[in-house]
């Protein structure tokens, strides 16, 4: 990691990292940070202390030239802060990812800085000695800050940053370790004369002194992530486990049996669905390698020993996502903890039972049946499985990681739930089809993914099918949609899942229903006025209802607040606690909120607010819903209303879905048939308007076409009089022809009629006296004989067509008239 100039602390450059696909050893990034000498040679800076924080997936590395280096895992960039100066320890700021705790040497102070920037917000003093110690309490009840240096250790309460007590040593008993157990309710420390003293966080009172006679030369403790036991180990080859529930040793065991001579730091690394016990401890050895320790097999799973140099020190990320080993040249090895714990349990030469299984046994049919071993081996996973699934389990494990991996997301969801997977049932429900009031559920929703929305029209059509309530209800598929995108591979769970939400997690939601859940929304405003009043004063000062702060939540499942991955997280707490949580969730989003509400005055504003996505920390959120389902009095819970849990029940039919009115649901139904039926007579205002327009335009239009045939037809009585006359005069005309009587005035006069003709035409609308108007009626008059002579012309053109087609050919009879 080369090092790069920046200017001022404001404007830090970020450097993108690509971390191992492939790791050699788990090792999936490596740091070292060299300068160049006045001389052109390369001088290494070593790495001094490290800290995680995986909420957000970041890492604060300090050297001991006054430099922190940041990387995000998640944006996969680094950048350096510089002017910190020489540091002994690091810690982030729970639910403030951005801020960063540096204790620094020069004055033994603290620093609260900004990772972004590198700057300062917050310094403490008060330490006589350089700090190695930081450590935050979990208590909900008192949230206090532990710093501590080999001869003090000081207790600073977070409301105000001031001193909440302070602990002093003797010559002797100094400090070797001192931290808060994983739940905050005890502070425990390991002195230099070899004794752990433990005190109630609440109340500071000593409630235990261990003195191990087997261990000597104690150096360092660790903790489980439930907290239910205690490491400690030092520089004799001993190890000791206790417990914290019963306060007594659990266990003694002898590292001499792992080539392990002592130990200078320990550390537990939590693994998926261990419970919380943690079984995996890694062990820093005197001689400066990594081993780790299966607690549970009592062997040794893996171990580290870098050829380039031995390790100094070590850090485990709070979930036990990542650790890392700080080399004594001053590297850093980053490693994946998971990939090291995996390749230690499958050796790369030995082929897994699936793949020997598909060596052993080929078939050449197309249905492939398992054999005895493969059936048994799998009932075993099974049954594995329901015993890791177990409900108890499964929340401490949520409380440890504050979610559920997104891998096993949907079976954790199904053991949850309790889903019967009665396949006869569901296929019953899917042979009737899509349901009559969600055949065009497209043109309500705008969904992009056509299985998608294929999944949502038979998730729907099954829900109405099962129970008619379903078909009516506005508000069900905007709820039933973030659960589609989620279980959407499996109908069956997809479908079990949803109803046994809509039974116990929904209660109350349809007792008047169409109408809004009176019930549930009195309750919520009784538990936000029990712990807000004035963000309640707030809402009734606007005008604003429990319909707009509560309701339009509930009905979208928090979708529409939330972004996937906080949905996600929040729908495993929702899962796994009673039904009256979604209800605390609500006033919980409403309190967390409450700045951002504060600050909008008019009921447009509000009521968007609770229609988008607004920023919250999820931490908070969850924390504050957890503290109103402990300390919300009994008379106005929402489990005094609801019931407990209960799963769907395994057969060949569902449940009957009650808790609706069913006389008000069957009289909607009815009424919506009825307008079925009756929809060509039953027309709105908009409509009896618009077909009066439409009928008093047709007429219009109908006279008009009248009037302008009944001219037409008057035109053509007309031109036939006139046809006449002139029929009569050209006869008469005629005959004075043959008889020589030859008139030169009514020649003259036809010749200037038909001469004439046309310009009475162009000039007839230009002017209207008499003589035009003269003119034109002759004008008609000549035009009307023009198209009975070219009428004439074609007829006599037609005759003689017909003639030569009736021609006879050479063999024709002789006696036809037309033979030549």
């Amino acid at each position: 990691m080369e090092q790069e100039k920046r200017g001022e602390q404001e404007s830090v450059e970020k450097f993108d990292i690509k971390l191992k696909s492939k790791p050699k050893d788990g090792v999936i990034l490596q740091l070292h940070h060299t300068v160049k000498g006045p001389n052109g040679e390369c001088r290494r800076i070593r790495f001094t202390t490290a800290t995680f924080d995986d909420t957000h997936e970041k890492l604060a590395c300090a050297d001991n030239a006054g430099n922190i280096f940041m990387l995000d895992f998640s944006d996969l960039k680094f950048w350096k802060l510089t002017g910190i100066g020489t540091c002994t320890a690091l810690h982030f700021v729970p639910n403030k990812p951005d801020t960063l705790i540096v204790a620094a040497v020069k004055k033994f102070d603290m620093n609260f800085i900004d990772t972004e920037n590198g700057q300062v917000s917050l310094t403490l003093s008060g330490h006589t000695a350089p700090l190695k110690h930081i450590s935050f309490s979990n208590s909900t009840k008192i949230n206090n800050l532990l710093t501590a240096s080999a001869v003090e250790a000081i207790l600073w309460e977070l409301n105000n940053y001031t001193k909440y007590f302070t602990l002093n040593t003797y010559l002797g008993a100094q400090i070797q370790q001192i931290l808060f157990t994983p739940a905050g309710d005890y502070l425990v420390a390991c002195f230099q004369n070899d004794t752990v003293q433990i005190w109630k966080h609440e109340t500071m009172k000593s409630v235990k002194q261990i003195i191990p006679s087997e261990l000597k030369h104690m150096k360092n403790i660790a903790f489980t992530m439930n907290g239910r036991a205690m490491a400690m180990a030092g520089l004799a080859p001993t190890l000791i486990l206790f417990s914290m529930d019963t306060w007594k040793a659990l266990k003694s065991i002898d590292l001499s049996k792992f080539n392990i001579s002592g130990a200078n730091q320990i550390a537990f690394i939590p693994q998926l669905f261990d419970g919380g016990a943690n079984k995996i401890l890694a062990i820093l050895t005197s001689d400066c390698v990594l081993n780790l320790l299966d607690l549970e097999k009592m062997s040794i799973i893996h171990t580290i020993h870098p050829e380039s140099s031995g390790i100094r020190k070590f850090a485990v990320s709070p979930t036990g996502k990542y650790f890392l080993c700080i080399l004594q040249l001053g590297e850093v090895n980053i490693y994946n903890s998971a990939f090291v714990v995996d390749s230690s349990k499958r050796p790369p030469t030995q082929l897994s039972a699936i793949e020997t299984a598909k060596i052993e046994v080929p078939c050449t049919s197309t249905h492939k049946s398992p054999s005895p071993e493969q059936s048994s081996s799998k009932a075993e996973v099974e049954q594995k499985m329901r015993i890791c699934m177990d409900s108890a389990r499964l929340r401490r494990i949520l409380m440890q990681y504050g979610e559920y991996p997104d891998k096993f997301r949907p079976v954790i969801w199904r053991s949850l739930l309790d889903t019967p997977r009665n396949k006869v049932a569901y296929a019953s429900l899917i042979d009737k089809g899509i349901h009559a009031a969600y055949k065009d559920i497209e043109k309500q929703f705008t969904i992009h993914s056509s299985v998608t929305l294929k999944n949502m029209k038979r998730l729907l059509s099954c829900l109405a099918h099962w129970c008619q309530l379903f078909g009516v209800m506005k508000f069900l598929p905007g709820f039933v949609f973030p659960f589609v995108k989620v279980l959407q591979k499996d109908p069956l769970l997809l479908f079990e899942s949803v109803s046994t939400i809509l039974c116990n997690y929904c209660q109350l939601w349809f007792e008047y229903a169409p109408f809004p859940p009176i019930s549930v929304l009195a309750i919520v405003e009784n538990v936000l006025a029990e712990h807000d009043q004035q963000l309640l004063k707030h809402f009734c000062d606007v005008g604003i209802t429990s319909q707009i702060y509560a309701l339009k939540i509930l009905e979208t499942a928090f979708s529409e607040v939330l972004t996937c991955s906080e949905w996600l997280i929040l729908w495993d707490h929702i899962l796994s606690n009673e039904p009256a949580f979604i209800l605390m969730a609500v006033v919980s989003y409403n309190i967390v909120q409450r700045n951002a509400l504060k600050k909008l005055k008019t009921h447009e504003q509000l009521e968007n607010f609770f229609h988008m996505q607004n920023p919250i920390d999820k931490k908070s959120l969850l924390k504050k819903a957890y503290s109103l389902l402990n300390d919300t009095p009994e008379d106005i819970h929402p489990r005094r209303f609801l019931n407990a849990f209960v799963s769907l029940e395994k057969g060949d039919c569902y449940p009957q879905f009650t808790g609706y009115p069913k006389a008000t649901i069957c009289l909607k139904l009815a009424k919506k048939d009825r307008v079925k039926t009756l929809k060509g007579d039953m027309y709105s205002l908009k409509d009896l308007t618009t077909k009066s327009q439409e009928k008093e335009i047709n007429h219009r239009s109908k006279q008009a076409s009248d009037e302008k045939l009944q001219s037409e037809l008057e035109f053509n009585d007309e031109s036939e009089k006139v046809n006449e006359k002139r029929k009569k005069s050209k006869k008469k005309s005629h005959e004075n022809l043959n008889k020589g009587d030859f008139r030169k005035e009514d020649t003259k006069e036809e010749l200037i009629e038909s001469i004439l003709y046309p310009a009475a035409v162009q000039v007839k609308n230009k002017f209207g006296d008499s003589k035009s108007h003269k003119k034109d009626k002759d004008s008609k008059r000549s035009r009307s004989k023009t198209k009975k002579k070219s009428s004439e012309n074609k007829n006599e053109n037609l005759e003689k067509e017909i003639e030569k087609l009736l021609s006879p050919c050479p063999n024709s009879d002789k006696s036809d008239p037309c033979g030549t």
